[in-house]
């Protein structure tokens, strides 16, 4: 076996964690990365049994090829043999057929995990760009065998990570954790001139996460408005006279979002119910739409319009079980509807249930413009649209507002007592008129 030393206490503690869960969480270059590799070859050599599985992930392909894999097949270098056409290592015991493997999967195709059997160890590299999607599936795949988790990423945003993870853990909720954090400098070998320099150089905040490994909020969010207290709330029961509608985002390998928001008497709107799941077939879609639209009442489905064929299935599906609710194809003017639901957010009227919507919460989180390095010469940074990752419910939320955002302010009957003041100022009209009239004398000669 490869004998690695170390560069520090807190690598070796990473090395040799036993916890459920070793968050891993630094700035670039401290080694987060050969830790993992190390820790699942330890994980592996425990568990050399028939059939024994493990599983090592990464955000995207490129940065499997690039940084994960190669890490990991150096330390296992002369134990098994990588086949790259079926992203499997297996290592070899003498068991023949039924020598453990290792499987490579990316969070670009998050089912494709699901049904993975036996796992006894998983290694979730730079993570930290993982959809919490992804991060559910993976836990459902631990589930069986209890087996141990490592994660190891830079911070990006304070998403799933932050929320389920490292918060409950500072608060002393998770005593199944192991936390790990360190700075880019705590490598030995990090020079330390970069840091000092990037340090004086970069934005703080920017600079505090990619190189000191502390979360904060990421730069450039589409909706930087948004704000954990001020849009949340407890699940409440709503007032008579509140309406339901449901906005719709298509999908088979990437995930199909239906968002059920509610829109009050006084214009409030609350995103009251969430539904979020890939690999569903267009029959399993108009089953979960009819039953949202039976127990919340939804009036109309506001869906994403390149998808045409199944509005039309579900207009027949509603009607043929006597849903009394239509399906349209939304505005998808991007910009427009940022803007809209931009608005909605800012001025506190949109919140949502916490406890129903957190794929809907995750994303507001990472979903973001490119950075400005990012643009091509001949792209403006004026009206850029943002990253076309991990957007699924926000397009959804964008449908629904952009149809309903000022339905409360022009076609929402008054309430109760304000049509009672209104009744009461013509009825008092009409007695002065009446009263006048009276009073008059005319001439009929």
């Amino acid at each position: 076996m490869n004998v690695v030393s170390a560069h520090s206490k807190k690598q070796e503690d990473a090395f040799l964690s036993s916890k459920k869960i070793t968050a891993c969480i630094t700035g670039i270059q401290w080694g987060k990365t050969t830790s993992g590799a190390i820790w699942m070859r330890q994980c592996i050599f425990d568990h050399l049994e028939p059939d024994a599985s493990f599983l090592i992930t990464a955000p995207t392909y490129k940065i499997l090829e690039q940084s994960t894999l190669p890490a990991f097949v150096r330390e296992m270098e002369g134990y098994g043999t990588f086949s790259r056409q079926r992203a499997v290592f297996e290592v070899e015991c003498n068991l023949g057929s039924r020598n453990p493997k290792v499987y490579f999967r990316t969070a670009k195709e998050p089912d494709s995990i699901v049904g993975m059997t036996n796992v006894f160890g998983i290694w979730c590299d730079e993570a930290g760009k993982y959809p919490l999607y992804f991060w559910e599936n993976i836990q459902g795949r631990s589930a069986f065998k209890d087996c141990p988790i490592m994660i190891t990423t830079s911070p990006y945003s304070m998403n799933w990570i932050y929320k389920e993870l490292i918060k409950p853990f500072r608060e002393g909720k998770r005593n199944d954790i192991k936390l790990i954090q360190a700075s880019s400098n705590e490598n030995p070998y990090f020079p330390q001139e970069v840091y000092n320099r990037n340090k004086l150089t970069m934005d703080p905040r920017r600079f505090n996460m990619m190189y000191n490994g502390n979360f904060d909020r990421m730069q450039g969010l589409v909706y930087e408005c948004f704000d954990e207290i001020e849009n949340q709330c407890e699940s409440f029961k709503l007032p008579e006279g509140t309406k339901y509608f449901g906005g719709i985002d298509w999908g088979y390998t990437e995930p199909f979002v239906l968002k059920v928001r509610a829109v009050t008497l006084e214009g409030n709107h609350y995103g009251v119910s969430e539904f979020y799941k890939s690999g569903m077939t267009p029959s399993e879609i108009m089953d979960v739409c009819c039953q949202k639209a039976t127990v919340f009442g939804i009036r109309t489905f506001y869906c994403d319009p390149s998808q045409p064929g199944l509005i039309e299935e579900l207009n027949r599906k509603l009607h043929a079980a006597n849903i009394k609710c239509g399906a349209i194809g939304a505005d998808n003017d991007i910009v427009r509807g940022i803007g809209i639901h931009y608005e909605l957010l800012a001025s506190r009227k949109l919140r949502y249930f916490k406890d129903q919507n957190p794929h809907t919460l995750d994303e507001y989180e990472t979903y973001h413009y490119p950075e400005p390095n990012d643009l091509g010469p001949d792209d403006k940074a004026v009206d850029q649209k943002p990253v076309s990752q991990d957007d699924h419910a926000l397009d959804a939320e964008r449908y629904v507002t952009i149809s309903t955002f000022r339905m409360a302010r022009t076609f929402i009957p008054k309430a109760p007592e304000e049509r009672k003041s209104v009744e009461t100022n013509q009825q008092r009209l009409a007695r002065l008129m009446k009263r006048k009239s009276g009073n008059r004398t005319e001439n009929w000669g």
